[in-house]
């Protein structure tokens, strides 16, 4: 079976693609009238795990699948902006808000938001966020020719992520009701992440994953590929990460970032430990990364401290 599978992942990485979107789709049906036969805290939040699990197979199968669709730098722009137009579509409030920007009258603007009530555009939605993400990936990915820059890269990736989730552009964007809608637009939903919020009291399992880490993933796997690194260690460790790290918010107030969750700096370390022995660098190159990861840690560190001291 897992042959099989392997086969068609090779040789038919469309029909994967497709066949895992209905499979996704049918997920995210039936996720919240199964949760809400449960509606207890318990349950709830073991049905939600076992949800984000199936979730993030089908993400890093589908990511897997389209690092396998045979196309050159120009069939992945074209794929890009076509899948970017099917994004426009299933998120109308996107349009609405170019709409306003560009001087529209509001009640062209509500006209526009209002096609985002239709059923089955969230699930259509988050689809098309990853693969959007996934071809922009693949072309951002061309650019890495070495195992060693693909490191410097992860290292820098997760670092800016932490800065932008908890002190940068995105930090402060989601602070506000009308940023959240718009980080929203850009992220795909976790299968009855919203059901199960109802009945956890705690929130320690995924409720979205924005488009950027999806974008880094098909990179680092584009890449992983391209360069015959570990992509089955890279698949489970990414996987495996990610479904732990949601535990992070069980730290609630006892740190100031434990309400929001960069997925980088998982993904990231994922990656690194999976392809380690594919990292050649020189005794003075280790020693300058090992002083740079440990003047990050304390440079975090000492933020986290100040950021809790004066909350």
């Amino acid at each position: 079976m897992a042959a099989k599978f392997r086969h068609w992942l090779e040789w038919y990485p469309w029909r994967v693609i497709i066949g895992l979107g209905l499979g996704f789709a049918g997920l995210s049906l039936a996720a919240g009238a199964l949760i809400e036969r449960f509606p207890y805290p318990v349950p709830a939040l073991i049905i939600s795990y076992l949800l984000t699990a199936l979730f993030l197979l089908y993400a890093l199968l589908t990511i897997i699948a389209m690092c396998r669709v045979r196309a050159d730098a120009t069939g992945e722009l074209t794929l890009l902006l076509i899948f970017l137009l099917a994004l426009l579509i299933a998120h109308p409030i996107l349009p609405a808000i170019g709409a306003a920007l560009l001087g529209a009258k509001k009640a062209t603007v509500q006209y526009i938001a209002h096609f985002s009530r239709l059923p089955g555009l969230d699930i259509l939605g988050s689809i098309t966020v990853i693969l959007v993400a996934g071809f922009f990936g693949r072309l951002i990915g061309r650019l890495i020719k070495e195992a060693n820059l693909l490191l410097v890269v992860t290292v820098v990736a997760a670092g800016i992520d932490l800065w932008g989730v908890y002190w940068g552009p995105v930090g402060n964007l989601t602070k506000t009701a009308g940023g959240q809608e718009l980080a929203r637009q850009f992220s795909a939903v976790v299968p009855g992440a919203a059901a199960a919020a109802k009945h956890v009291p705690v929130p320690v399992v995924l409720s979205a994953i924005g488009i950027g880490d999806f974008l880094f993933v098909t990179m680092f796997f584009s890449i992983l590929r391209r360069l015959r690194m570990n992509q089955v260690a890279t698949f489970w460790a990414t996987f495996s990460i990610m479904l732990v790290a949601p535990l992070f918010f069980l730290l609630g107030k006892m740190l100031p970032i434990a309400t929001n969750l960069p997925g980088l700096p998982f993904i990231g370390l994922g990656t690194i430990i999976a392809n380690w022995k594919h990292f050649k660098f020189s005794r003075e190159e280790k020693r300058a990364i090992l002083a740079a990861a440990i003047i990050i840690a304390a440079v975090i560190t000492l933020i986290l401290f100040i950021v809790r001291h004066h909350k």
